[in-house]
């Protein structure tokens, strides 16, 4: 049997191997294994080491990534990108500081009470506010800033896409809190 890998996936693998040991199949095989036990790769970073760790306080050029796994504060959001981590990360901070002011100020993000989607605000209705979408790296920033205030542990995994002004086409990083 011959099964084919799109082009965009064959780095992810290649991401998730071990040099001059593994092959696809082996690769597959051990994620088959670690999904039958109820493990993910962002519960094994060691078991991966193609994974690299970016600082917060440092953080690389996210423009043309895509968000493949994640939580914050133990729960994921309903989608994986960076907006719905925003989206995710200011309603858990909403909770914690109790108004719009105290999530302004928590999470430094543009935030307006009530339902605005001009200049590319977007509005959470279960919450009533609005919040303005923003760039991959300001992203990661007001998730940083949200889980520094309420304490709360996140991580994000992501891949920056097969294109030319991707700072590491290809390559996996993951950004993590504490």
């Amino acid at each position: 049997m011959k099964i084919e890998i799109a082009d965009s996936d064959f780095p992810r693998l290649q991401a998730l191997a071990q040099p001059f040991v593994d092959t696809p199949a082996s690769v597959i095989t051990r994620l088959l294994d670690l999904h039958e036990k109820g493990v993910t790769a962002s519960t094994t970073p060691d078991k991966f080491p193609g994974i690299k760790r970016h600082s917060l306080e440092r953080l690389p050029p996210l423009t043309h990534t895509k968000v493949m796994d994640g939580h914050f504060d133990g729960a994921s959001p309903a989608k994986f990108n960076w907006d719905g981590f925003v989206r995710h990360a200011l309603i858990q901070a909403l909770s914690a500081t109790g108004s719009v002011d105290g999530l302004r100020r928590a999470s430094g993000a543009n935030i307006k009470e009530g339902k605005f989607e001009d200049q590319g605000y977007k509005f959470v209705p279960s919450h009533n506010f609005s919040f303005q979408g923003v760039s991959a790296e300001d992203a990661a920033k007001i998730i940083g800033r949200c889980a520094r205030s309420l304490k709360a542990p996140f991580r994000i995994e992501f891949i920056w896409r097969d294109k030319p002004d991707a700072f590491r086409p290809g390559e996996r990083g993951f950004i993590e809190f504490p």
